[in-house]
């Protein structure tokens, strides 16, 4: 089901509004002992509000996303795993990530449109293992979007988790394992 709804997302939120349409009329119908008509107006009216606010999210998220996007950011989730039980070990800090090589500067953020919070903190990585998995169990608390996945990040004191959509964790490959090399000279 899963893999259904991943390839046709549109189809899938057409479906889960008919159902959901359905099911507030039968609602209406049943326990507010309302007529058909006057139940489908209800229902009609509860959808479109519930649309709309759904849509303003999905513009703001998408132009939050723009944002990092052209500044070569992105949301990322940062946790310490190897930190003392009680600190970061368990809990996932959001922020804003900016990779650059042997590098990510992480920037705390707060709320969907990502607002700085917090002092930055500059991450020196020594390797990048390139195993990656999906966010699920206990990290749902703290992670609130689909899709993400887990990439470990071994730096000099620890390892670093840093969850990200796919399509940024590869940004990180590419940008963070490049070590910068000697600099060259030219005669």
């Amino acid at each position: 089901m899963k893999q259904w709804i991943r390839r046709h997302p549109y189809l899938a939120l057409v479906w889960g509004y008919v159902i959901f349409f359905v099911l507030l009329t039968a609602g209406w119908m049943v326990i507010g002992r309302r007529d058909l008509l006057d139940s489908l107006i209800t229902a009609l009216m509860y959808t479109v509000v519930y649309v709309l606010l759904a849509v303003f999210q999905l513009r703001r998220i998408g132009k939050t996303n723009q944002r990092l996007g052209e500044a070569g950011q992105f949301r990322a989730f940062l946790r310490y795993p190897d930190s003392r039980p009680g600190s970061l070990s368990g809990i996932w800090n959001q922020g804003i990530a900016t990779p650059s090589p042997g590098v990510i500067h992480f920037q705390p953020a707060v709320y969907d449109n990502l607002e700085p919070s917090g002092r930055a903190t500059e991450i020196e990585v020594l390797e990048v293992v390139h195993e990656r998995r999906n966010v699920g169990g206990k990290d749902r608390k703290y992670i609130t979007g689909y899709g993400y996945e887990v990439l470990t990040l071994l730096t000099e004191g620890s390892r670093v988790e840093l969850a990200a959509r796919p399509e940024s964790l590869d940004q990180v490959i590419e940008n963070v394992d490049m070590k910068p090399g000697p600099p060259t000279t030219t005669t």
